[in-house]
């Protein structure tokens, strides 16, 4: 496409369209600013937007693009197919209707450029003027005129010479016929390039000598070594680059790494010497094997972890996951790092102090949050002495193991500082086996610290029986286990010579027998004997009611006959630990027995003098079944001073004690009884038990107290409210979960029974039980209206603002991130749906209706949209807002059509959510032309347009969608 006849300048291939701009302004002898205002001139004005630089694009739209055509002589079509950004972008003006251009510039929105190679332009345009193109990676190279085309941001590039490099020809060539060859040669090669990158970036060691040499040869006489050492990295790189795509595009090599690794995730890049071993022979550095083998991150490293995971799980979501380079791992741009030139116009940069830049994607809000987080996972460090914490632990208050268990998942893509800082705390914090095992080996470390060498091959007999049971297991998986985790076994004593030797774990029956004689002893002397004990039972941390409720299954069924001794020492901590009734009747007996000391029992009065009510009945109840009883039963009574006689004289008193008369039977039908005659007649009952409850007396109710409890219930209130004001004194309320214990009593569901209980009498429309108001002396907001689980977390965030940390809603301190962060977003999202308490509460601890709208919008910046949104429907009365349409300057077009493709494309968001409330009709499910004309039918009902667009919808009725027919007939546009 040279230059051809006179006044006609064509475009050369892939070129920019400033570029082209910039050459037609030298054919016609004019400026580059000359030539933009007449391009983008309106009424004398130059209707163009942005800043003029040398690695500036430019977008224009189609009257611009018509007077290019006509300076240039060359057709709409041959510009498009040359000009890569020629229709790009229509860009709107800032001066009305007509020509506009858009100035671009950054790595970040404009593709990969380059200076156009000198030699080449020359000859196909007969101008010795520079140019510059959209190049591909492959395309860096000149290979006829041996130039690099380097990319140089705020300048123009810069074609350096290649005499001294062949290799970088070579490379090229190399590059092209793997993207021939290989489908997914582009995609290795971005991962290489950000391998080489990182190799960059570190030190290099000693033997390094082809960069330098590299360096020098290609280092630009007036260039100074450090700037060139930046700006030329991905020249000095592009062989070692090329060769390293080769190797991870390598179907073969692929299926070497994997079957080295054994389907094990690699801990370190050592467990896969045969990658290590040709990347150092392509690269022709035979100690780079050596170098990188005790990596455990970095791009290598992650595309290693992403092969094994894809190879598991093939789906096309894990094959693009394989060639994916996460931020973190991407090289630098190049504008991050070189010095800001003056502009085009020779104006130096305004000298003002910049920070250091961050990698893209990380904050320092984030980077704070880390240093947060890493100072507990110290701390957490120096107690326990490794940070394998499980994930439901919070150490302090602080969620720790949720920290740390979402950074092992995504741990190949943290930026390096962190993980180098995680790793320096502790090599295994992402360790590719699960917690557990790593805690369960520390375990086993200190007891082979404590107590010496672990003796496998006689069952590990100086360990607990878990440990033993857990060191067994490793030995039988052995040579299946990960390799770092055989070394850390070996560590302890455990290789494959001792792994095949170890013999299973043995309990030794005799001395966890005495251990659980000696818990049933304790228990016994606590409780006075074992009767309470249930198969849930555990004292001190030992399981004592399974392991009695398997003696006493012994016991009765005699499969397996209990050691003579055994049972005489069970027999000496209780002789009735296993009698031969029912269990339940033994635990009632104890609670009578200890009803009864000091108060003979008097069946003549109904046993009140006991003080116990369930005590008094079960003793009546015993005494109408007393000759049903047990011999050995009935001397327990005996023991109690329920003998034969006072028996006797209990059911002569129930027979003799005046009762409220019966119902009369019921009619009966014919020749059958009815079943309501038979209940209410207690004559009329059959069978032992209704004889005895027909002998029993009725017990009288007891008068209630003034405090709304029966008087034998007083001492168990007084009890739960000690441990209630206990509870208090400790955390500073009663917000306590329904599982929780304090010192062993169950005072959440206790607390748990009392809220139900009031929350009952208020549905009820009774008044409050007196008692409760010592539970509100305590706590006033013990049965608040709303959740109990909202008042923990506040309580949890007014001990941390009176513990003096830092404590800012506003500016989102403590993040969202964290669990309290999280907390008290959701309070300021919903605060105005708070009850007037619930406000009042977070008014004491800073947070009032303004800090709320202030942190709603920091932690949520959708919420302005949203008002912006919401503004425009109470003008307008609906969403169908045109592209370009803003509100109080906000560009509200273009953020709703991005609400739009983000609902269709991921699925309902929380802005879409509130703008469906808006208005149901913002994201319909036709096009946004046919709402915005039905919009205007509605307001301008009369027009001429109006009428054409309602007889087409009349035409392609059957067409259209039904909720459209819908409204348009609702609106009365179209009858019905």
């Amino acid at each position: 496409m040279g230059g051809g006849a006179a006044g006609r300048i064509a475009p050369l291939n892939g070129e920019l369209t400033l570029s082209f701009l910039t050459r037609i302004a030298d054919r016609y002898h004019l400026g580059i600013r000359e030539v933009l205002a007449a391009v983008t001139d309106v009424g004398g004005l130059r209707n163009l937007t942005g800043m003029l630089y040398p690695d500036s694009e430019i977008h224009l739209n189609a009257q611009a693009r018509a007077r290019v055509c006509a300076l240039c002589r060359v057709p709409q079509h041959v510009l498009e197919q040359a000009l890569p950004a020629w229709t790009r972008e229509e860009p709107y003006g800032k001066h009305g209707s007509g020509p506009v251009g858009r100035l671009i510039r950054g790595e970040e929105v404009v593709a990969a450029w380059g200076p156009a190679c000198p030699a080449c332009t020359a000859a196909r345009t007969g101008r010795d003027v520079p140019a510059l193109r959209y190049l591909a990676p492959e395309e860096r190279v000149c290979a006829r005129h041996r130039y690099w085309l380097l990319y140089l941001p705020a300048t123009s590039g810069l074609p350096v010479p290649l005499g001294r490099c062949p290799e970088v020809i070579e490379a090229q060539r190399r590059h092209v016929r793997l993207l021939r060859r290989t489908p997914d040669g582009a995609h290795a090669f971005e991962v290489a390039r950000a391998v080489t990158g990182a190799w960059w970036e570190q030190p290099w060691p000693n033997e390094e000598q082809q960069w330098p040499a590299r360096l020098e040869a290609t280092r630009p006489t007036e260039a100074d070594p450090g700037w060139w050492k930046v700006a030329a990295r991905d020249l000095i790189t592009y062989p070692e680059t090329v060769a390293v795509a080769r190797v991870l595009a390598n179907p073969r090599r692929q299926q070497h790494t994997l079957t080295q690794t054994r389907g094990h995730l690699p801990y370190r890049l050592g467990e896969i010497p045969a990658l290590l071993a040709e990347l150092a022979d392509q690269l022709q550095r035979p100690w780079l094997a050596q170098l990188l083998a005790n990596d455990t991150h970095g791009p290598l490293f992650a595309w290693a972890h992403s092969l094994v995971r894809t190879r598991a799980g093939p789906t096309p979501v894990a094959q693009r996951t394989l060639w994916k380079v996460h931020s973190s791992h991407r090289p630098r741009p190049l504008s991050d790092l070189l010095p800001q030139p003056p502009a085009a116009d020779g104006t130096p940069p305004a000298p003002q102090p910049k920070p250091a830049k961050r990698l893209r994607g990380h904050s320092l809000q984030a980077e704070h949050a880390f240093e947060r987080s890493l100072a507990h996972a110290h701390v957490y460090h120096q107690q326990h002495g490794h940070l394998a914490v499980p994930k439901e632990d919070a150490p302090d208050g602080y969620l720790l193991g949720g920290w740390l268990s979402g950074l092992r998942t995504r741990h190949a893509k943290m930026p390096a500082p962190q993980a180098a800082a995680l790793h320096a705390l502790y090599p295994w914090w992402n360790a590719p086996w699960s917690t557990l095992w790593q805690r369960t080996w520390h375990q086993a470390r200190d007891h082979t610290d404590t107590h010496g060498p672990l003796q496998s091959a006689r069952g590990f007999p100086s360990t607990s029986y878990n440990l033993g049971e857990w060191l067994y297991l490793q030995c039988t998986r052995y040579p299946n286990l990960h390799p770092e985790q055989q070394r850390l076994l070996t560590q302890i004593g455990i290789n494959a010579a001792t792994a095949a030797a170890a013999r299973p774990r043995r309990r030794n029956l005799k001395a966890g027998a005495e251990e659980a004689l000696t818990h049933a002893r304790s228990y016994a002397t606590a409780h006075g004997g074992l009767a309470s004990v249930t198969s849930a039972t555990v004292h001190e941390g030992f399981r004592l009611g399974q392991w009695l409720a398997n003696q006493r299954n012994y016991q009765r069924t005699g499969h397996r006959p209990l050691p003579a001794g055994r049972a005489q020492a069970l027999n000496d901590i209780d002789p009735w630990w296993c009698p031969p009734w029912n269990l339940k009747w033994q635990r009632h007996y104890h609670c009578a027995r200890d009803a009864a000391a000091g108060h003979p029992p008097r069946p003549e009065n109904g046993f009140d003098d006991l003080g116990d009510s369930r005590a008094a009945d079960w003793l009546w109840r015993q005494c109408a079944r007393y000759d049903e009883l047990h011999p050995e039963q009935r001397q327990l009574l005996t023991d109690i001073g329920i003998t034969t006689e006072t028996a006797r004289t209990a059911r002569e008193h129930a027979r003799t004690a005046p009762r409220t008369p019966a119902r009369p039977p019921a009619p009966e039908t014919e020749d059958k009884t009815s079943q309501t005659g038979k209940s209410a007649d207690p004559a009329a009952s059959t069978g032992r038990r209704r004889t005895r409850r027909a002998a029993e007396p009725k017990r009288p109710r007891e008068p209630r107290s003034r405090l709304g409890h029966r008087p034998d219930l007083r001492p168990g209130f007084e009890t739960a409210l000690a441990h209630a004001r206990a509870y208090a004194a400790e955390h500073g309320h009663l917000a306590a979960p329904r599982a929780a214990r304090h010192d062993g009593y169950p005072l959440g569901a206790w607390l748990f029974s009392e809220r139900n209980r009031a929350k009952q009498r208020a549905r009820d429309r009774l008044p409050p039980s007196p008692h409760l108001t010592e539970l509100t002396t305590i706590d006033l907001w013990w049965n608040p209206p709303w959740k109990t689980e909202w008042q923990r977390n506040y309580y949890r965030a007014r001990n941390h603002v009176e513990a003096g940390h830092p404590f800012d809603p506003a500016a989102l301190i403590p993040s969202p991130g964290t669990v309290l962060g999280s907390w008290t977003t959701r309070a300021c999202l919903t605060y105005h749906r708070l009850h007037p308490d619930q406000q009042h509460l977070l008014t004491l601890i800073g947070i009032t209706p303004e800090v709320a709208h202030a942190r709603t919008r920091r932690a949520h910046p959708w919420h302005t949209a949203v008002e912006h949104a919401q503004t425009w429907a109470q003008t307008h009365g609906h969403l169908a807002v045109p592209h370009d349409g803003t509100q109080d300057g906000f560009p509200l077009g273009r953020w709703l059509n991005k609400q739009r493709y983000r609902a269709r494309k991921t699925g309902p968001t929380p802005a879409a959510h509130a703008l469906t409330a808006i208005d149901p009709w913002w994201n319909p499910p036709w096009g946004m032309v046919w709402q915005r004309a039905y919009q205007h039918a509605l307001t301008h009902p009369h027009t001429p347009t109006t009428r054409r667009w309602i007889h087409k919808q009349r035409r392609i009725w059957p067409l259209i969608h039904p909720h459209q027919q819908h409204l348009l007939t609702t609106t009365g546009l179209i009858a019905g």
